[in-house]
């Protein structure tokens, strides 16, 4: 517990606020029921979840790792207070509607570390996620802070195109856990932005903090971590699935503000 609230203290400290709050679920459907599930979730977010006032959610399709093949249901606030609302109508919908034909996996809390974060355009514009998970030492997170907010920086000092939230764990995970999710269009997007765009940070990163200060930081970044301390999976979004952009007010997201 004392590392948990470690995690989420020193993102606190190091971002100047949570900004938004995000609750994770992942849902893992009944074999043959990937259909009903798709059409229920559809039927369910365009009554309760499209308009003003609603409360919003976004799902992706986990592709791999541990969860791939299973939905991550995924339900945005702009503080951690509106978490003691709820929709028991629509949540009594679900359960009539989808129920019985899925389980619930894990659930999550994570809060957005927006300094830490590169998020110039819309999260609908880049539907596929690849997330970096990082487990790291309380006793080292100055280490580990100095190079997620550093890069930051150099990304936004190179004027590169690349997406990137970072989320620290509040609730329902072990140790002092990171999320670091990059946003491409597509594959070949995705490729592109691990070399050409990254080279550009990297070269960014040396003029901004010293020559080699990457490499050092990057070093110092790694020895920060938990043994076995990384893991990542890939995941699409699915707009169909989602809240409508018109009344997601996730330009709070946006690191320009």
């Amino acid at each position: 517990m004392k590392q948990l609230f470690t995690a989420v203290l020193a993102l606190f400290i190091m971002t100047g606020s949570y900004a938004q709050v995000i609750n994770v679920r992942y849902l893992k459907v009944d074999r043959g029921m990937e259909d009903k599930f798709i059409e229920g979730v559809k039927k369910k977010t365009k009554n309760y979840n499209s308009k003003e006032g609603h409360i919003r959610y976004f799902t992706f399709m986990i592709n791999t790792g541990p969860h791939s093949g299973e939905f991550s249901r995924i339900r945005y606030e702009d503080e951690l207070a509106a978490f003691d609302s709820d929709d028991a109508v629509g949540n009594a919908y679900w359960q009539e509607l989808l129920g019985s034909i899925h389980t619930n996996t894990l659930s999550q809390r994570w809060s957005y570390g927006k300094e830490a974060s590169n998020v110039t355009v819309s999260p609908f514009d880049k539907p596929l996620r690849r997330v970096i998970t990082y487990n790291y030492q309380g006793e080292m997170e100055d280490k580990f802070w100095r190079f997620r907010l550093n890069v930051a920086k150099a990304i936004k000092s190179a004027g590169v195109d690349i997406f990137m939230e970072v989320w620290a764990c509040a609730s329902g995970c072990d140790g002092n856990t990171v999320n670091i999710v990059f946003g491409h269009k597509n594959y070949a997007e995705l490729a592109s932005d691990n070399n050409e765009e990254w080279t550009k940070v990297y070269e960014k990163y040396n003029e901004l903090f010293g020559d080699k200060a990457y490499d050092e930081d990057i070093k110092d970044f790694e020895s920060s971590l938990e043994m076995y301390g990384r893991s990542s999976y890939e995941m699409t979004f699915l707009p169909e699935l989602s809240s409508p952009q018109s009344m997601s007010s996730l330009e709070k997201l946006d690191t320009g503000n």
